[in-house]
């Protein structure tokens, strides 16, 4: 439950990368990172982050699945409550991304 993309990608990109360099990065991501992986952003580094669906929409597709339960906060809330600044872009093409998690939990 805690091996969520963005959060395993925020941890080896800040193994990989100094601060200066993942300032200046950008994560694109189907869905806004959750809690725990903007957590994970903000403590990385990465500068930015473009999602396509809303937490608040990804909550409404999985319900009280037991395998995503999900928050509703939003990142940027995480991010503002940081000491560096993390920029937000999205949601951005909602539809799209909201097709790709329909058809991963229609499954589970």
């Amino acid at each position: 439950r805690t091996a969520h993309a963005e959060r395993l990608l925020a941890t080896r990109a800040g193994k990989a990368y100094d601060l200066d360099f993942l300032a200046g990065c950008t994560m694109y991501t189907s869905a806004e990172p959750c809690a725990m992986c903007s957590g994970a952003i903000y403590w990385a580094g990465i500068g930015r982050v473009v999602f396509g669906l809303s937490e608040r929409e990804v909550k409404q597709l999985t319900g009280d699945h037991l395998e995503n339960p999900t928050l509703d906060l939003p990142c940027h809330i995480v991010f503002a409550a940081g000491q560096r600044p993390t920029e937000v872009v999205g949601p951005m093409l909602a539809g799209e991304a909201a097709k790709l998690h329909e058809e991963y939990w229609s499954r589970r």
